[in-house]
Order: structure tokens, then sequence, then C-alpha cells
């Protein structure tokens, strides 16, 4: 059992099947970011004759130089890589569309199989996305590509329904923090992404396992340096303008954030009154991008390069100005291909958006009110704390992200303001989440509704929610004055007692039907009654009384004081343990 796997009972398996997900998220995660690389060749450095650049972890250099031959070719390798993602997910991979992790996440939730055909036919469309220049993440695709891993390998150790829906979410952080060399961060985004308010907590121990295992695979081919390179001085301290400094770097990301979710949401909606066929939308949706990555190439796949550059100070092609200005220009660029249908994931977008905003602050703070330079009041600081920021406030993904800043730029001194900005960013992103199948806690989620039921029916006893004005009927009554009264008072089944309010009996409706071929006014109770009725006790839980019920098909029982003695007390019905389902109790 998985939950043997995951801790409780020490065996071979315990490591195993995380180490086996760890393994293929792993591999995977290396052809992906070889795959983009290559499709960025074709589209962008080939075709267009622009070299984008990239961060020092993932190969960048310190000396770049922007050039681009042929801007005008850009919207064009934009349009042609939609148009191909559009023909290869419309016709092979529908599930492959849009946000990858939001498909994850939804499949955890419906209890859905995702198996290594997801996995494969997301790398290639989200490769070509990033590739040919639109904006989108790789922490969308690498999520569902450790989730269709994970979903997989349970398949194939023939795991339960619940062990596969955690190694689904096992496989989902093990991709992320080989990816992006984060696995504490990958890990913990495996307990905190399904949820809004709450956290899955079985999926932390073989995350670990398994993201560290991705990470160590990745690492030993792309170098185990973070994905960004930082420069901070030495930590001095953290003064009053540091702290109002990054308050108000949360209050800044906390609207971006919103302005994300609702610019997705506006292209969605655009694209899916759209008239044109399915497979053309990416294309029309690339065009755009390619028109806006024209104007700023930050726009142009996921942005990650002229982020390490803002990092460095190296503003010869980014004044502050354009800093500002790109904000809103990726805003449109990253929901024009992830609205129209293309493939990929917010994660890339969001820190690309939220780093250009902590710059902007920064710059504001700066110039326009002579904050005064610190440890970790600079450009740097800024925009790194604006990329996590942003994301947590949009993927209400707090905890998670504020190791992922540790890991991702190897800055520790920037948890204080992080913290600082994250919390603030999070409590005013409003209740929406870029993420539409994120539930609020685990007792929205179809996943835990069994455990939920268990729990609810185990706390409350029979006497919680019995009837105890019971209608009884004596066994000498006839058939049709029973008829009538049970007709009269709406009940289904009445307690046959004698003097003395002992349960001799137990006549139900069903009963009656059997005796309409009698003669309804000769024919007595005691006649066609149960006589030896099943009786509950006020003591017995709710659960052990459905189960009863479950066991011998039946829907109504006497409650009795007594087994031997049964004087009734109470009755209680299937529709009684209902209304505790349901709250109504």
């Amino acid at each position: 059992m998985l939950k043997n796997i995951f801790g409780y009972r020490f065996n071979y398996l315990n490591l195993f099947i995380p180490i086996f997900i760890g393994v293929f998220a792993g591999i995977f995660g290396i052809i992906f970011l070889k795959s983009i690389h290559a499709f960025t060749d074709i589209f962008l450095v080939k075709f267009a004759g622009y070299n984008p650049p990239y961060p020092l972890g993932e190969g960048g250099s310190l000396n770049y130089t922007f050039f681009m031959e042929h801007p005008y070719l850009i919207p064009i390798s934009t349009a042609i890589g939609g148009l191909v993602v559009g023909i290869l997910v419309y016709s092979f991979s529908p599930e492959s569309a849009g946000v990858g992790t939001d498909a994850a996440i939804r499949a955890f939730h419906e209890k859905k199989e995702l198996g290594l055909k997801t996995s494969i036919w997301k790398l290639i469309t989200s490769a070509i996305t990033i590739g040919s220049g639109q904006v989108s993440g790789k922490e969308g695709p690498i999520a569902l590509i450790g989730a269709g891993i994970g979903s997989f390998v349970g398949k194939i150790f023939h795991l339960s329904e619940k062990e596969r829906n955690i190694a689904l979410a096992v496989g989902l952080g093990a991709g992320i923090g080989g990816v992006f060399k984060a696995p504490f961060a990958g890990a913990i985004i495996s307990s905190e992404v399904f949820y809004k308010k709450d956290f899955e907590t079985e999926t932390l121990v073989p995350a670990f396992v398994a993201s560290f295992v991705a990470f160590i695979i990745v690492a030993s081919v792309f170098g185990f340096s973070p994905l960004f390179y930082i420069e901070l001085p030495v930590f001095s301290g953290f003064s009053i303008y540091d702290a109002v400094g990054y308050i108000f770097l949360g209050l800044m990301t906390a609207f971006i954030a919103r302005l994300m979710i609702f610019s997705l949401e506006s292209s969605k909606n655009f694209f899916d009154k759209l008239e044109v066929p399915n497979f053309l939308k990416p294309a029309i949706g690339g065009f755009f991008v390619g028109i806006i990555g024209m104007t700023v190439p930050v726009a142009i796949g996921t942005g990650y390069g002229w982020l390490q550059l803002i990092m460095l100070e190296n503003l010869a092609i980014f004044p502050p100005w354009k800093i500002f200005l790109s904000i809103f220009l990726v805003i449109a660029a990253f929901a024009f291909t992830l609205g129209s249908g293309g493939s990929g994931g917010v994660f890339g977008p969001s820190l690309v958006i939220g780093g250009l905003t902590g710059a902007s602050v920064y710059f504001f703070l700066k110039e326009m009110l002579f904050f005064p330079e610190s440890s970790t009041f600079n450009l740097t600081a800024f925009t790194v704390v604006g990329m996590v920021s942003t994301f947590a406030a949009a993927a209400k993904a707090p905890l998670s992200t504020i190791i992922l800043v540790a890991e991702i730029t190897g800055g520790y001194q920037l948890l204080i303001p992080a913290t600082i900005a994250v919390a603030v960013s999070h409590f005013l992103s409003g209740e929406k989440s870029i993420f539409k199948s994120q539930v609020n806690t685990k007792l929205d989620s179809p996943v835990h509704y069994d455990e939920f039921k268990y729990l609810l029916l185990n706390k409350y006893l029979v006497r919680d929610v019995m009837e105890r004005k019971v209608i009884t009927i004596s066994p000498d009554a006839n058939i049709l004055f029973a008829s009538k009264f049970m007709d009269q008072h709406s009940i289904s089944a009445i307690p046959v007692v004698d003097k003395d309010n002992r349960v001799i009996g137990l006549v139900t409706s069903t009963d009656l039907i059997k005796a309409c071929g009698m003669d309804l006014e000769k024919t007595k109770v005691e006649d066609v009654m149960d006589t030896n009725p099943l009786c509950i006790t006020q003591d017995l839980t709710l659960f052990e009384t459905m189960s009863i019920f479950i066991e011998n098909n039946i829907g109504v029982a006497p409650v009795v004081n007594d087994p031997g003695e049964k004087i009734l007390i109470g009755i209680i019905s299937d529709y009684d343990i209902g209304k505790v389902l349901t709250g109504r109790a």
C-alpha cells in the first residue's frame, strides 16, 4: 500500500516508488529543457535572427549583447508555432492546451488518470510554444508531465485510487523541483498547489525524495548552480525603509496578480467566443504575442534571461521606463498565449511580470521618494522578491514560494523581505486563483469526501440524531388502518409494540403492498409484519449504523434501550444520517 511507502512502515518500497518517479521526472525534465533550446534555435535564432539571453543557471552569459536581425519575422515565428501547437493539441491531445498545472490539479481532484501520452504531448507542444517565442512558463508543462509520470507509475504498480492520486502529486512536485533546481519548493508545492487554504500533507515525505532525485538528475546535465545568479551586499540589518518598501511591493504585486488573472480570463473568454476553428486560435494569439515581442523582447519566450540582466543591473537595453511599460505588455502577451489555447504554464510569466514589477517599485521608491540603498533595498533584491510575491498572490501558494526565492537565487538573506511581501500580496490577492481548478480546502475536494464522511459519521452517535417522538402501532390493528395511518403521517415504516412498549415487530409500506390481495379489514398488522426486526442501540456511531443498514439492505430501524429488553426509545433512518452528511442535522 502506498501509505506504507510514504513512511508508516519501513520496507523496500518506502523509497522505491518516489525514486522511480523522481528518475522519470528528471529525465523528462532534461528532455523538456533541451527541446525548448532546440525549438528556440529553430524559430528565433535561425529564422528571426534573435538569440535571447538565458539566466546563468541555464548557460547564460554576463556579456550578453542584444541583436535582432529580422524583428518583423517574430510575429510570423510565434504564429507558426501557435499553428503547429493548435494542430497537435486539437488533433492528438486536447488536455495539453492551456495551463498544465491547472490540468494536473483538476486531474487530482477528479481522480482522473494521466499517462505518459499526456506527458509526451505536453512536452512537445509546450517546447514549441516557448521556443517559438510565445510567453509561457516551464512550470505548467513540467507539472503536468510529472503528474502524468506519477499517475503512470501508480498504474503499473497497481496502486489504489487514493495512492495513485498521491503519486500524481508527487510527480508534479518532482518535475518542478528538477527543472527549477528547487527541490524543497517542488516538494512543498506538491502539497500546497491543490488548495487555496489547505495542504495535502500525505504527499510531503515522498515528494521530498522524488523532488531531490529529479533535481540531481537535471542538475547533473545543467549544473548545480541556482537558476539565477545574483550579487547582493552582505546583510547588514533591516530598517524601517526596507519594511515599508517591501510592504508597498506586496501591495503592487497583489494588484498585478489580480490583473494577470483578469487578463487571462478575458483573453480566454474572447477566444472561446471567436468563431474560427480551434486549431487556428493559438496561431492568432501567437501573432499578437509576436507583435508585442517586436516592441519589448522580454515578451518573447520565458524572459528569464532579461530578468537576469536586470538583477545584474545591466540596463542598457531596459531603462526604468521600459521596464515599467513591459509589465503590461508581458501581461498582454501572456494572456494571448494561454488564453488562445497555447500550451504552457503561468509560473514563468508570473516570475517575469513580478520581477519587472519589483524593479519598477524599486526605481519609484529610490528616485521619487529617495529611499536609501541597503543590503536588502536594492534593484536585485526587489526584482527577486517581486518575482515570488506575484506568483504567491496569483497561485495562492505562499509557503512554497518563499522557499523558492532562496533556491532559485541562492539569496537566503531575502527570506525576511520575501516573507513580508508575500504575506501582504497573498492577503490582498482576493479569492480568485490563476489555477481555476484549485479548491479552498480538503472539505471541497472529491478526493477526501469518503474520508470526511467516515470522520463525520464516527463523530456522532445514534442518540444525537434519532427521532425520539416515535409513531407506533398495535399488532391488532388491521392493514387498512395501518395503510391510512402511514399515509396520514407520511412515513414508510412503523414499529409494532406491545403494551409495555417493547418492540415486537416492524411493518413497512412494502409489507402493506404485499398484503394487497388479502382482506384489508380482517388482516392484522401482526400477520404481515417483520417479527424479528433489526434494532439499534443509541450508543452506536452513525458510521456503525450506516454499515449495518448497508449490510442488511434496510433504511430504517427502531432504537431500543437494550438488545434483549427491546424497550423502544426512538427510531433512525438513512435520511437522518444523510442530514448529518449534508449539514442539515
